[in-house]
């Protein structure tokens, strides 16, 4: 397998993978809001189309909170987290596949990988099924709730904010998409990388190629470097720069985790020195 074939493999994986999940949250989001228009029903109006406060009112609210919780709680959203999470046995073998090329003695850490699994997935429950959850999904659509009813706002303008929080429209996704499905992908091309580390220091690499498909959303940063190779100390050094994207706390050594920052595709690949073109080798001598 050559470095490019690995860096696709591993964006296929995890793209093919963040899909599907997209298919299964559009559904949990449609659902969510068909059963809060359903209780937002009946609420009481005046005259004029506005929210009343009254004791009611408050009632409805009770409900609707009780719904969204219920909706995120059932198997439909954990099971989409679960199946998204379950690429990582995928992307394990491609990698270690990937290393037994350039070494066919190298065997994993199984310690080691099963640990970094196992901190994984405690990121993504924490920040996709719990705290996160509450606290940039759940409670922010909470509080639309409360501040149109205790302000009295009108009913269809409460609707249509309810309908872009929850389901998106044609410019912007439904909140619990936008904001998992983009954590999620983070975490899974964090990972990856995170394991090729791991294997490459012990391999003694110290050369890399920038890999990975370009988007039309890939920034400057990707697209200069893209398909080119570079000595370890070279990328060390690009964490001294700035770019659009890049993740806070980007050092010389976390930047081979965090690469370009949010939503990078790319992967930097450890190769042998017996691939690295020999300008390239030059031009670090």
């Amino acid at each position: 397998m050559t470095p490019e074939e690995l860096a696709f493999l591993i964006e296929d994986l995890i793209l093919g993978a963040d899909k599907r999940f997209a298919a299964s949250i559009s559904r949990v989001q449609k659902d969510l809001h068909a059963q809060l228009v359903s209780v937002l029903k009946d609420l009481e109006l005046d005259s004029d189309g506005y929210i009343k406060q009254t004791a009611q009112n408050r009632r409805v609210l009770t409900i609707a909170d009780r719904k969204i919780n219920e909706v995120f709680g059932e198997p439909n959203y954990v099971g989409a987290v679960t199946s998204y999470v379950a690429v990582v046995p995928k992307l394990d073998a491609a990698n270690i596949k990937y290393f037994k090329g350039i070494d066919e003695l190298f065997e994993p850490n199984k310690q080691y990988l099963k640990s970094l699994q196992k901190e994984t997935i405690s990121t993504v429950e924490k920040y996709v099924l719990q705290d996160g959850l509450q606290s940039q999904i759940i409670q922010p659509l909470s509080q639309i709730l409360n501040q149109n009813v205790n302000s009295g706002g009108r009913f269809d303008g409460f609707l249509e904010q309810i309908r872009t929080y929850v389901v998106g429209n044609p410019d912007v996704e439904g909140r619990a998409l936008s904001y998992s499905r983009t954590f999620l992908k983070n975490a899974m091309f964090q990972y990856s990388r995170t394991f090729q580390e791991s294997i490459t220091s012990g391999l003694g690499l110290d050369w890399y190629l920038y890999s990975g498909g370009l988007m039309d959303t890939s920034r400057e940063f990707c697209i200069e470097r893209a398909g080119k190779y570079y000595h370890r100390k070279e990328i060390e050094a690009w964490a001294d720069l700035d770019w659009h994207g890049k993740i806070p706390g980007t050092t010389a050594s976390s930047i081979f985790v965090f690469v370009a920052g949010y939503g990078c595709l790319h992967s930097l690949i450890a190769v042998s020195d017996f691939i690295v073109p020999e300008e390239d080798k030059k031009r670090i001598i």
